[in-house]
Parts: C-alpha cells; sequence; structure tokens
C-alpha cells in the first residue's frame, strides 16, 4: 500500500541519491488538490484524461524507467522506488505539489517541477526542488536528466522559445492515467461519459490579462497539422473511442487552420468537445464546420455580461452585447453551450448577479462553470491587484476559483461570495434545469439528456455542501 502524507509537508533535506548515466527511475506525479479541511480532493471517475503524464515518458530518453500516478484517482508512493521524481502543477495544485516534493526530497530524491505556474514562479518553485522546467519540456527534459544522472543541476531550465508541433512525440492513449478500461469495454454509458483527450494548438493570441495561458505563451499561437491530428483520432477510433475533447485553449484562434481540421474531421463521424472563444459564432462557415464535423458541447469564456467589466480585464473583444445571438447560433447547430463565468470583477456590483444570472437562463445555457477571480502569479492581473494591495490571501492552496482571493471593487468580498453561490444555486435550481433544456438544441436529444442528468448532478451537490469549492466539472 502507498505510504501517503498530509498537508504541510516535511522539512526539506537534500537527498543525493547514487544515480546512474545508464538510466534512471523516474516517477511522474500529477498531484490532486486540497479541500478546505485540509483533506486530499478524490474521485473515482473523470470525464476525460490529461495527456502530460504519458507524453512526457514518450519523450524521456529511452534508457530511462518511467512510471507514472495522477493522484485524482490513485495515491502517489512515497517510498516508490525512484531516483527523480518530476510534479506537473497548476492551480490549486501547487501546494500539495510542494508538499510532495518536499517529502520526496526529505527521502532524498530528485524532484523537477513543471507546468504553467512553475514557469511563472520559476525562482519561488527552485526553493521546493533540485531542478525547474520553465516552457515546454521537449527542449529541456533531456538536459534536465542528464544532469541529474550526473550529478549536478544548473537550476532553472527554461526552454529557448517554442517547439515545433510537427511530429509530436506519440504515446500510448490506453495507458491515460484516467482512463477506466475496464469501465469503457464493458460500459456503454461509461463510454459516451469519457472523452478521449488530443492536441490540435497550443496557446492563444489574445490579451486577456489574468490568464496564465496567453502569459506563460507570450500569446504565441501554434498548430499542429492536420494529416497528425487526424492520425490521433483514428488511433482513438481504432480503440473504440468516439468522443473526443480537444485539450486547446482556443483551437479557434486560427480560423483558416481550424476550419481544414473540422473539413478534415467530417467523414470520420466522431462527436467532439472543446474549450473555444465566442468568435466561433461569428464566422457562420467555421461554425457550420465545425458542426458538421461532430461538434457537440463548447466551453465559452464569456466572463461578464458587463462590458465594462470585460474591458477591465482586456476581454473587450468578446462583446457582450452580442451574446444572445452569438449562444442563439450555436444551439442552433445542435451546440450545446458551457457558459465561463467570473464574478466579483471590476465593473460588477451586486445587482450584476442577478442580471446574470437571468440571461444565464433566458439563453438557455447547458452547463455553468463559475469562478472567482484568481490572481494568478506572473500575470499582470496578479501584478495590479498586489500594487493596489487587492490580494486578499497568498495561500496556494485556496487559489481553487471559488474563493475571495480579491477585494472586489464594487462590493465587499463576502457579497461576492453570497452572489457566486446565489447565481449557482439558481442556475442550477430544478425549475431553471427545466427552463434551460425546454427546448433542448435540434437534433442532440440524446446529448441533453446527458446535461440533464450531471445538471441535476450538481443541483443535489449544491444542497448538500454549503459551499461550491472551486469549479464544478
Amino acid at each position: 500500500m502507498a505510504t501517503q502524507i498530509g498537508r504541510g509537508g516535511a522539512p526539506c533535506v537534500r537527498g543525493d541519491p547514487q544515480l546512474s548515466h545508464e538510466g534512471m527511475r523516474i516517477y511522474l506525479i500529477s498531484p490532486t488538490h486540497y479541500n478546505p479541511d485540509g483533506s486530499l480532493h478524490k474521485t473515482t471517475r473523470y470525464w476525460t484524461s490529461a495527456v502530460t503524464l504519458p507524453y512526457l515518458k514518450a519523450i524521456t530518453p529511452p534508457e530511462h524507467e518511467v512510471s507514472f500516478v495522477d493522484e485524482l484517482f490513485y495515491d502517489v508512493d512515497v517510498e516508490a522506488p525512484c531516483d527523480v521524481v518530476g510534479i506537473t502543477a497548476m492551480g490549486p495544485q501547487i501546494a500539495r505539489a510542494y508538499d510532495l516534493a518536499a517529502e520526496f526530497r526529505r527521502r532524498g530524491r530528485k524532484v523537477v517541477l513543471g507546468g504553467t505556474w512553475v514557469t511563472l514562479t520559476a525562482e519561488e518553485s527552485l526553493r521546493h526542488c533540485d531542478a525547474v522546467v520553465a516552457g515546454e519540456a521537449e527542449s529541456v527534459w533531456p538536459d534536465v536528466l542528464a544532469d541529474l544522472a550526473a550529478g549536478r543541476s544548473r537550476g532553472i531550465y527554461r526552454a529557448d522559445g517554442w517547439s515545433s508541433l510537427d511530429g509530436m512525440a506519440t504515446f500510448d492513449y490506453l495507458s491515460l492515467p484516467l482512463l477506466k478500461r475496464d469501465a469503457f469495454k464493458s460500459s456503454a454509458l461509461y463510454r459516451m461519459y469519457f472523452h478521449w483527450p488530443v492536441i490540435f494548438s497550443r496557446g492563444c493570441p489574445h490579451p486577456c490579462e489574468y490568464c496564465a495561458v496567453q502569459t506563460y505563451y507570450q500569446r504565441s499561437f501554434r498548430t499542429r497539422p492536420v494529416d497528425d491530428v487526424m492520425a490521433d483520432l483514428r488511433t482513438i477510433q481504432r480503440n473504440g473511442g468516439n468522443r473526443v475533447l480537444f485539450l486547446d485553449d482556443n483551437p479557434v484562434a486560427h480560423p483558416e487552420k481550424a476550419k481544414d481540421l473540422f473539413r478534415a474531421m467530417i467523414p470520420l463521424k466522431m462527436k467532439w468537445a472543446s474549450q473555444s472563444t465566442i468568435n466561433i459564432a461569428r464566422d457562420p462557415e467555421l461554425l457550420d464546420l465545425a458542426a458538421r464535423s461532430g461538434c457537440v458541447s463548447l466551453s465559452i469564456g464569456l466572463e461578464s455580461i458587463n462590458e465594462e467589466s470585460l474591458a477591465g480585464v482586456r476581454k473587450d473583444f468578446n462583446q457582450a452585447r452580442r451574446f444572445r445571438e452569438d449562444i442563439a447560433k450555436m444551439r442552433a447547430r445542435g451546440i450545446q453551450v458551457i457558459a465561463l463565468i467570473m464574478v466579483g470583477l471590476d465593473g460588477d456590483t451586486p445587482e450584476t448577479f442577478s442580471r446574470t444570472l437571468q440571461f444565464l437562463v433566458d439563453s438557455k445555457i447547458s452547463f455553468l462553470k463559475l469562478f472567482t477571480p484568481c490572481p494568478y502569479p506572473g500575470t499582470k492581473y496578479h501584478a495590479d491587484m498586489d500594487k493596489a494591495g487587492r490580494i486578499l490571501d497568498g495561500n496556494w492552496a485556496r487559489y481553487d476559483y471559488g474563493s475571495p482571493l480579491i477585494r472586489p471593487s464594487g462590493m465587499t468580498a463576502e457579497e461576492m461570495i453570497d452572489g457566486f453561490r446565489y447565481v449557482y444555486e439558481g442556475f442550477y435550481s430544478v425549475r431553471n434545469i427545466l427552463r434551460r433544456f425546454t427546448p433542448p438544441p435540434p437534433g442532440q436529444l440524446l446529448e441533453s439528456l446527458a446535461y440533464i442528468v450531471a445538471n441535476w448532478k450538481v443541483n443535489r451537490y449544491l444542497r448538500s455542501h454549503d459551499r461550491a469549492w472551486a469549479t464544478i466539472s
């Protein structure tokens, strides 16, 4: 049985294991995050899986032995026989990542940290580990391992530019850490539930000031060759999969390249979901191709129904006045719209909450994820909030997008959280669930039934918990 550690970790004692140039045992970890009571957030089922761990294994030089674990499902074994521990983390995972790093270092293991948060806080993160991968791993990961095998470390290994997405390393899709293979084989419901992850692009060119993604990628954007993406999709089909989640932050940032992909996907007759900007609804050809290629749901970062609030974080390109028309266009093509909304931005007042709820219900949004403003370290939003003295909490474990992290300008922090609960509870009330799905998007009755079930589960969750902690997914 795996030995576990709790919150706080252990004192950090630098170890120096005898490493070998012939090969090392590498243990890769995606940590979970802490619940408000300090326990670890766990689940037994999730609707998709990240690809970071199997992809890192694929780009690891072959002389090394690699195992990995996603702590959302499985326990981390701090007694695992390994030489190097690699931990990737972002958002609320970072506190747990630091604790795990401390425990492994206390046991004499070398620890490498990487990911968006770590890249944007490289110097701070280095205090918790032996090496930091800042930026994309492809160009520096072999150097990190070679140095650790030789008993040395340069500390921060910063990627020089961006890696080409042509001919990315392939990995075994059946090794996805959150795929339940037995359930996929035996359960038609699970096969409908699980979405196989695929990457088409990296980055985002938009200037949203709160966004760690555009900060990390410095507003750059790249796509993979369509043929490479199609090869991944055919691999998924050979494995019996027919539902896909594009892990991209904004796969339509280059509309013409997205159109090329969607055209190629039409004969596959797969179903897919993704994040996207609202701009997909404003290009008729792009929206048509998305629908014809199998798009059934899109998570759209609306952020706010207030133009002033959007302008305050440089997301005024959203043009909130056009939201109702845009959403109606997507629903008319059978696409379920998942709204991502921030509450408590500058420009919001206590009256914003009732108007937001009414808008969401009237627009027949299928699912809602609420966020409180999060001053993600390294972003301009964090710098501005810090300079203004408005950051309320420096505990990284609370950076979960559902806690009062900044002092709002148009209300108190308590009013912000009260409004957060009001919108969530109102949106997922039985009455409003029925209103939002009457009628459902055309041609997608099965999808609508699945979303109604998901809405009902959230309704039950909110009734049984004092607060909606973090995002609901």
